[in-house]
């Protein structure tokens, strides 16, 4: 067996240690998971079906988060009724569509006359 001399131990030890912390180390610095750690593709996942099929079709991109904290309150509300509590995310994403439509291109936008009628659509082309 080869003894190693102090100073090339030290050497191949040095080399080493970079690497093995490289392999967890910039895993768990990645801006994708958020700064909290966070994953949203897995709390998507874990969203119950009724809701995962609702934010499929959803105008705005909900954070998993957000979207099952309304989820939960309107669920109670409708006593449990999975198409009005969908029904109510859905009014609830029109009112936050028009307050943001109002504040970034003013109260002439079509999407807000559009509301008025209350078909909640744009107007259509003539």
């Amino acid at each position: 067996m080869h003894r190693l001399s102090q100073p090339l131990r030290a050497a191949l030890r040095a080399l080493s240690r970079p690497a093995a912390r490289r392999a967890g180390g910039n895993a768990a610095r990645s801006t994708l998971l958020g700064p909290s750690g966070c994953n949203p593709l897995a709390d998507y996942d874990d969203l119950p079906a009724p809701l995962r099929e609702w934010l499929a079709q959803a105008a705005m991109p909900w954070s998993p988060r957000s979207a099952l904290r309304i989820w939960r309150r309107v669920l109670r509300r409708s006593g449990g009724d999975v198409r009005r509590a969908q029904q109510e995310m859905s009014r609830i994403e029109a009112e936050r569509l028009a307050e943001d439509v109002a504040r970034v291109w003013g109260p002439t936008h079509p999407y807000l006359h559009a509301r008025g009628r209350g078909d909640g659509g744009p107007t259509p082309p003539r």
